[in-house]
């Protein structure tokens, strides 16, 4: 068997994980969009960041594991894993996250509140 065909599968994993990777970048990208409600260049800017880093790292990926062969389905792999972590994992980090942060805040305004009734 060729060697090429033989790595196959590694290449696979490779490009699933970076694509979950990058799908996690996206998620710090809607967190940064969100604090910066008014900015629109600043979202812009974010944005196009967001973009050219998720094509570096698909172009590292298939340079590093593939030996630079862009196939169709390297491609797939690694635009079906950054959807499969948006959808999915959504659920399951950026929700327990968010709660987090709403709970922390909570209790921020809390204290300042008591802070501010002091003085």
């Amino acid at each position: 068997m060729l060697y090429e065909t033989l790595t196959q599968p590694i290449v696979f994993l490779w490009l699933f994980l970076g694509g979950i990777a990058t799908g996690f970048l996206f998620d710090l990208r809607n967190i940064l969009i969100n604090k910066t409600k008014k900015q629109q260049i600043l979202k812009e800017i974010i944005t196009f960041f967001t973009v050219i880093l998720t094509f570096f790292a698909f172009y590292y990926l298939n340079l590093k594991f593939n030996y630079g062969q862009f196939r169709l389905w390297t491609v797939a792999v690694f635009s079906l894993s950054i959807c499969l972590q948006r959808f999915l994992m959504n659920k399951f980090v950026a929700l327990p996250l968010t709660k987090c942060y709403n709970k922390i805040k909570e209790k921020s305004n809390a204290r300042r509140k008591r802070k501010h009734k002091e003085i």
